[in-house]
C-alpha cells in the first residue's frame, strides 16, 4: 500500500472549544511510522502544547512494543484511547508509568489485543504511584501470595489489627516505602485489580507465612509490651493472601510486560 496515509476528517467544536471528531478509514497493515504519527496526530488536535521530553521516550516506547506485532495486525489508533492515553503519559514524571501507557497504546492498534482493551484502563494508570506499578509487575506472576494480619485482642474477641494484610512484596520489588503495601493493596484493591481474602482463608504455604512472621518489621510490632500498653491482653496472628482479579488480569495483559506464571495453591 502507498506509504502516505490520509485521514479523513470532521472538526467540530465542544464546550470547551477543543473537542475533535476524526473519521477514518477501517485500515490494517500499517506501518510502525504511520500509526505512531497518526495517534500524535490525533492527540495534537486536542492539546498542542506538548511535554517534548516526555512524549519522546513514549514515542520510542510505543515503537518498540509495536515490532513485536506482526504488521498485518496493526490498526489505526482510536482518539478515546490515544488521547488521553498521550495527555496523561505527558504530565506522568515516572518512566514505568509512561511505560503501562504505551503498552496500552500498542495494544489498542493491535487487531488481536485490541478486544482486551477497557477505556477505564487509561484511568486506572493515571491512580497508580510506582510502588504500586512495580508491586503489580511482580504479581501477576503469582496466582496469590501470602499476606498476615497482626491482631491484639482483650481476649474476649475484641481487638484492633495493628498490622493489616502485611507481605515483604515492597522489599522484593525494591519499593521506594517497602511497608505501606497495605495501603498500596487497598488502592489497587479499590481499583478492581486485586482481592484480599476473607477470615479462614489462606494458602498453603507454611515455609511462606513463618517468613512473613519472623519479619523484623512484624517483630517490632509484635511486642507483648506493646500489646498490654495499649490494653489488650495478647497478640494475634492471622494467615491470609492477596490475589489479582480477573479484571486484573486483562489489565496486566495490556498493560503490564508479561511475566513466567507461578501458581501458589489456595486453601479454603
Amino acid at each position: 500500500m502507498d506509504n502516505e496515509i490520509t485521514i479523513h476528517q470532521n472538526a467540530t467544536l465542544g464546550s470547551q472549544g477543543n473537542t475533535f471528531i476524526a473519521e477514518q478509514h477501517n485500515y490494517t497493515g500499517l506501518s510502525i511510522a504511520d500509526v505512531t504519527q497518526m495517534a500524535f496526530s490525533m492527540f495534537r488536535e486536542y492539546y498542542p502544547q506538548l511535554r517534548k521530553e516526555a512524549l519522546d521516550e513514549v514515542s520510542q516506547m510505543l515503537s518498540a512494543f509495536l515490532r513485536d506485532i506482526p504488521q498485518e495486525n496493526i490498526i489505526p489508533p482510536t482518539p478515546k484511547i490515544a488521547v488521553p492515553v498521550l495527555q496523561n503519559a505527558s504530565i506522568t514524571e515516572e518512566t514505568e508509568l509512561r511505560e503501562y501507557y504505551a503498552r496500552l497504546l500498542a495494544s489498542s492498534m493491535d487487531s488481536q489485543q485490541k478486544r482486551f482493551v477497557h477505556p477505564s484502563y487509561v484511568e486506572i494508570i493515571s491512580q497508580l504511584c510506582t510502588d504500586e506499578a512495580k508491586i503489580l509487575r511482580h504479581l501477576m506472576s503469582y496466582e496469590a501470595i501470602p499476606t498476615i494480619t497482626l491482631r491484639y485482642e482483650s481476649g474476649n474477641g475484641y481487638g484492633i489489627d495493628a498490622v493489616k494484610f502485611f507481605s515483604d512484596v515492597g522489599v522484593f520489588t525494591h519499593c521506594e516505602y517497602p511497608y505501606n503495601t497495605n495501603q498500596y493493596f487497598d488502592n489497587l484493591a479499590r481499583l478492581g485489580l486485586l482481592e484480599k481474602s476473607i477470615v479462614g482463608q489462606h494458602l498453603q504455604a507454611e515455609f511462606e507465612y513463618g517468613v512473613l512472621k519472623k519479619n523484623e518489621y512484624i517483630a517490632s510490632k509484635n511486642k507483648q509490651s506493646l500489646a498490654v500498653s495499649n490494653g489488650y491482653k495478647e497478640t494475634k496472628v492471622i494467615e491470609g493472601y492477596i490475589r489479582i482479579t480477573d479484571f486484573g488480569k486483562s489489565f496486566c495483559r495490556v498493560c503490564v510486560p508479561p511475566s513466567p506464571v507461578n501458581t501458589v495453591q489456595i486453601h479454603f
